[in-house]
């Protein structure tokens, strides 16, 4: 049994047991009747599918999404490493605000016929697959967006996201370079480039996208209990696999800065990596909680998107400086915190943990406080376009924050206190 865990790191469970919860907490007819609106849906940002079709559908949505990630890594004959618990639980979480089957499914086809043009496995490109589905928005917006009939915006749409699929991969590995991995949202980045590119077409054209704050906070309270119930499963689950103890969650994860590709499974470390994405997971949860922030369909998004990539980078130890200087910032220009897009800015900001990791504590804070101006005006010139937007505007911070340390680094160190952690 544990064995059977190991490789697949509680994921056909978590999907089943959304998908479960969906008809627990919703009826069949309102699932059904919320899913086509889900999947007709614009899909920008922010568009909260708990607003526009209840808590049933988004669920379903996301269960669905997890468990068709899941069976294709298995296809693949692929066990679930750290990367692609973070690709899934990214899926999953962005199936609560813009991700869908139909928009997703598009960009998929796009990487498979790239790896069929290429004649190469889609198991070398399993990563870019999973996380280029952070563009599915394009996707949406063409075939439903425009206003101009069916016959035509849905072909079109198709053929964005083909494209788009196809031009990610060979993009994403060299966007890398640009921030050194010190942004973990590395696909977003990639993702922000071609979208920049088709909202400046679309603006041209005399196009325009409706960009709204609006979400729910009818299920606040029920998804809070939700995500708070998974991270303690992760938690006890991870101890369990582990051995029951935690003696080398020290030396196999807070140890490692989490710049990417960090992949914290690796050399059978997966009871000791689930214990730590419940646990970092549980921390930001309680800390979103208690700010009283709602735990609206984008925010629950980003929380599993947290606790998916602390399999792949983030730790307790990393993490919460940039969320922290995300929080000082909103004090200092006066911003609300329980606002979506800054909430968002606060929770996201933990892409910018190997930050932390390399170069310490005041970098993080630092890298947080340029995150939240930078993250809230990228919507905008992204056209809401992009829901990997955080991951765009931290890919810059990242650069930014490399420059300021290079010229005040001497002999290799930036201040007495910092040190480079391993990998």
């Amino acid at each position: 049994m544990k064995k059977k865990l190991r490789k697949n790191m509680l994921i056909p469970y978590i999907g089943s047991g959304l998908i479960l919860l969906a008809f627990i907490l919703d009826s069949p007819v309102n699932i059904f009747n919320g899913y086509k609106v889900i999947l007709l849906s614009q899909s920008i940002l922010l568009t909260d599918y708990l607003l526009i079709a209840g808590i049933g559908a988004t669920l379903l949505n996301s269960g669905l999404l997890i468990l068709v990630s899941y069976l294709i890594i298995k296809k693949l004959d692929l066990r679930v490493t750290g990367p692609l618990f973070a690709g899934i639980l990214t899926i999953g979480g962005f199936a609560f605000f813009g991700k869908n089957p139909l928009n997703v499914a598009t960009v998929w086809l796009g990487i498979i016929l790239y790896t069929r043009y290429k004649k190469i496995s889609l198991r070398s490109v399993t990563l870019t697959f999973l996380f280029s589905s952070g563009i599915a928005s394009v996707v949406s917006y063409i075939m439903f967006g425009l206003n101009i009939e069916l016959f035509y915006s849905i072909p079109l749409g198709l053929l964005a996201g083909i494209i788009s699929g196809f031009i990610l991969v060979e993009l994403s590995p060299h966007v890398i370079k640009f921030h050194n991995g010190y942004d973990l949202y590395n696909v977003g980045f990639a993702s922000g480039i071609l979208v920049l590119i088709y909202y400046s077409i679309f603006k041209a054209f005399g196009l325009s996208t409706n960009i709204t704050l609006n979400v729910s906070s009818e299920y606040s309270y029920t998804m809070f209990i939700i995500v708070t119930v998974l991270c303690l499963v992760l938690i006890i689950s991870g101890y369990i696999m582990n051995g029951f103890n935690i003696d080398n969650y020290f030396d196999r994860i807070l140890s490692k800065s989490g710049r990417a590709i960090s992949d914290f499974t690796r050399k059978h470390s997966e009871g000791i990596t689930l214990f730590n994405t419940g646990l970092t997971g549980l921390l930001v949860t309680l800390i979103v909680f208690f700010l009283g922030i709602d735990f609206s369909g984008p925010v629950v998004g980003a929380l599993f998107t947290v606790i998916g990539f602390s399999a792949f980078g983030k730790h307790i130890r990393n993490v919460f400086p940039s969320l922290f200087g995300v929080y000082l910032a909103s004090l200092i220009i006066n911003a609300d915190i329980t606002v979506v897009n800054i909430a968002l800015a606060f929770i996201f900001a933990s892409t910018l943990a190997p930050l932390t990791g390399e170069y310490g504590i005041i970098v993080g804070i630092v890298a947080g406080m340029l995150h939240l101006p930078l993250s809230l005006n990228m919507n905008e010139l992204l056209g809401g376009l992009l829901l990997y937007s955080n991951g765009f505007s931290a890919a810059f911070v990242a650069v930014v924050m490399q420059v300021i340390i290079t010229s005040l680094e001497r002999d290799g160190r930036l201040w007495h206190f910092t040190k480079q952690r391993k990998m």
